[in-house]
């Protein structure tokens, strides 16, 4: 929402010099762009765009533009339900929630299936070959991820753990 206040225009411009007429605030005439106290522009107004404060400390007109506003996760699994939940009570636009939050999620693993999944990434030679799908399978199954999960844990660590292992 804005509000335009003070005439800005120079009116002796056009004999070199600087006045304004001090018209306090825009007034819209008959005209909505012209000011009916000094006739000018509603451009020449100094515009002030007023923003409200919601009273659970979120600022609508700041949350489309910064993500990092976006609360930190406090719970197992996310913690994009109950971030979610707390901004939509202090949201009235319950609309642009969904596509501000969504927040990726993550999965964590055990040492234990980290171990796991090194030990087969090693005996694959870090490349998934469809021959290979049932022992893959039978993995994933065991530590209870997906397939693709694997695949995404084995492109990301071939560089690093692979490198350590394959001198």
């Amino acid at each position: 929402m804005s509000k335009y206040k003070e005439c800005l225009k120079n009116h002796a411009a056009g004999i070199g010099g600087h006045a304004v007429d001090g018209c306090g605030e825009f007034m819209p005439s008959g005209d909505i762009f012209k000011c009916a106290v000094c006739n000018c522009h509603r451009n020449f107004h100094r515009k002030d765009t007023v923003h409200h404060h919601h009273p659970c400390g979120y600022f609508p007109h700041i949350m489309p533009r910064r993500r990092s506003l976006v609360l930190p996760s406090t719970s197992r699994g996310g913690g994009f339900r109950e971030d979610q939940e707390l901004l939509e009570m202090c949201n009235p636009n319950k609309n642009i929630i969904g596509t501000l939050l969504k927040k990726r999620f993550r999965t964590k693993f055990s040492q234990e299936h980290k171990d796991k999944m090194l030990r087969l990434a090693e005996k694959l030679g870090w490349k998934l070959q469809r021959h290979d799908e049932g022992v893959v399978q039978q993995l994933c199954n065991e530590i209870g991820i997906k397939r693709h999960v694997f695949k995404v844990w084995l492109h990301n660590n071939k560089h690093t753990l692979g490198k350590k292992t394959n001198p």
